[in-house]
């Protein structure tokens, strides 16, 4: 038995992770189920290889899948955050401005 070489595994997965989300980002205009499964299928194989996906192309609903559009999301920006509220769903994403700042404790 050969053993697995995770590594090429994953590059493959992110790749088409990537693909997949850029599909569902040209066809979500036309057809908007074909663009739900495409991130549906990027997310099962993210989980299933163990990657991240990249911030950047994470522009879609935790909770439905459906990718954000201009007509299906409500954007608020509040004093220290952005509230993205999903219209299909109902699910509402904050993603804060602030950038986390790591406060180390003093020694003493």
């Amino acid at each position: 038995m050969l053993k697995r070489d995770k590594k090429i595994e994953k590059e493959l997965a992110m790749s088409r992770i990537e693909k997949l989300l850029k599909l569902a980002e040209n066809v979500k205009f036309e057809d908007y189920e074909l663009a739900r499964r495409y991130v549906e299928l990027s997310r099962r194989i993210a989980s299933k290889y163990r990657v991240r996906i990249p911030r950047e192309l994470r522009n879609f609903c935790k909770k439905c899948f459906y990718p954000y559009r201009h007509d299906k999301i409500r954007v608020r920006v509040k004093k220290d955050r952005v509230i993205i509220t999903c219209l299909n769903c109902g699910y509402i994403r904050r993603i804060p401005l602030k950038p986390k700042t790591s406060v180390k404790p003093e020694a003493r």
